[in-house]
């Protein structure tokens, strides 16, 4: 019986990562599941054995993943992440991009380094696309992050999901802090960005801006608009691929590929 481990279980990635594993290994594998947020007393993660509330920087929290099998786990799903977003991803701070890393990027190598486990996946998306680079902050350098470690050779092997734009917690938050802005738009420097809220609601701006997303999406990978069903899908490819380092999701379109996304090849 293999041990599977999901870090942010409630979220849509880690809901996808759950209903993969329950689709490829029935039960015949065991789901530990962690979540944070307003805790709920009594709440447990759908499909998951075992359901974990608490910040995975909490050393009692690694304590409890440890105590779960020994901490021995054939693959982590690390779907959680926090981070400054709603500015240019150049223009991010040194302390900006610190603080996402905290939650969004450095307890990856802790886990690896303290828990048995065989391969890692962590997430990232299309941050070099040009309206990506306009609004994803500290979090594009985090996925950076990701992408970097993903190619490195490690204690565990290590796979990375790259996934087009889905409604998620940072597609909410970039829109909240995009409507904040939009009420003066001549202080959006960007000039992208600047041009889908002059002379309108921030309501329309954000919708247009959205559609820019997807035009240039399906422009550059051939499809947009990815859903939970499309998330899940690259979850059973990374099951049934040999030794993957990226699988991309862009709408309905699935497709593996080797090579990380570097910033310093768009800013």
């Amino acid at each position: 019986m293999s041990n599977f481990l999901v870090i942010g279980g409630t979220g849509v990635m880690g809901s996808a990562a759950i209903k993969a594993i329950r689709k490829k290994f029935g039960n015949t594998s065991k789901i530990l599941a962690n979540w944070y947020g307003k805790e709920e007393p009594g709440f447990t993660i759908n499909e998951a054995d075992k359901t974990l509330f608490g910040d995975i920087n909490d050393p009692d929290v690694l304590n409890k993943i440890k105590a779960f099998d020994n901490g021995r786990f054939e693959t982590l799903f690390y779907a959680t992440a926090l981070g400054e977003v709603g500015v240019p991803i150049a223009e991010a701070t040194s302390e900006s991009i610190k603080q996402s890393n905290l939650l969004s990027f450095d307890p990856i190598l802790k886990l690896e380094e303290e828990l048995n486990v065989e391969n890692i996946v962590a997430y990232s998306t299309f941050y070099i696309i040009k309206h990506q680079l306009s609004t994803y902050g500290a979090m594009g350098h985090s996925k950076e992050a990701i992408e970097k470690w993903t190619v490195e050779k490690g204690k565990a092997s290590h796979t990375c999901i790259r996934a087009g734009l889905f409604e998620s917690q940072s597609s909410r938050g970039i829109k909240l802090l995009l409507r904040k802005s939009a009420k003066n738009p001549e202080n959006l420097r960007d000039p992208l960005l600047r041009s889908y809220f002059e002379g309108k609601s921030s309501k329309e701006g954000i919708l247009k801006f959205e559609e820019g997303i997807f035009n240039e999406e399906k422009e550059a990978y051939g499809d947009c608009r990815t859903t939970s069903d499309d998330l899940y899908e690259s979850h059973l490819t990374l099951f049934d691929a040999k030794e993957p380092k990226f699988v991309n999701v862009c709408g309905k379109r699935i497709w593996l590929s080797d090579t990380p996304l570097l910033l310093k090849d768009y800013i």
